[in-house]
């Protein structure tokens, strides 16, 4: 039937570019059919340490007590302050995927004249890990704050705790009623 085909072609570049693409063809289905050596999947998500996340959740609240601890100590008026923060949830860590999906749709006629069609789907997420294993993160979420309580000595002046609130509530970006502050003992 091939030979038939060939045959009726008039043109010999026609011929040259069918046999090129035939040979090409075949070239391809018989590629998927040998055997490779398989080797382990890089891609593949493996039991990898991303760090203590309560230890960084916890380093983060302290810093940033330390921070607003200097700088509300240095505006008139305050005098010696403590800081605590409450947050809401841990430091996360958004990891790169690579995100795959196949679809497949088949149908298939019988003698009978009756259809079947046959669709399936498949994804498949895979996390992209670096060089020696390890995750690579695409972004940091920093815990959200949830309140904050100063103690402060100056707090006693309503123009002083007036300036600390709206301090506090625009460095962090929290809302005033979630920032509360209190005279200090000595």
């Amino acid at each position: 039937m091939l030979d038939k085909f060939l045959k009726d072609a008039k043109d010999t570049k026609k011929q040259k570019y069918l046999g090129l693409a035939i040979g090409i063809a075949i070239l391809g289905i018989a590629i998927t059919f040998i055997p490779t050596k398989k080797t382990p999947n890089t891609n593949m998500a493996q039991n990898a340490p991303i760090s203590n996340v309560s230890k960084d959740a916890l380093s983060y609240e302290e810093a940033l007590e330390k921070r607003l601890t200097n700088i509300l100590q240095k505006m008139e008026g305050v005098g010696q302050v403590n800081v605590m923060l409450t947050t809401f949830s841990n430091e996360e860590k958004v990891l790169a995927e690579e995100k795959t999906e196949d679809r497949e749709h088949q149908e298939e006629k019988d003698e009978a004249g009756g259809v079947r069609i046959t669709e399936k789907e498949g994804k498949q997420n895979k996390i992209v890990l670096q060089s020696g294993n390890t995750p690579f993160i695409i972004k940091e979420n920093k815990p959200r704050i949830e309140g904050v309580l100063v103690l402060a000595e100056g707090a006693d002046n309503s123009m002083v705790k007036t300036e600390i609130i709206e301090s506090v509530s625009s460095l962090l970006n929290v809302p005033v009623h979630k920032v509360s502050v209190f005279k200090k003992q000595k």
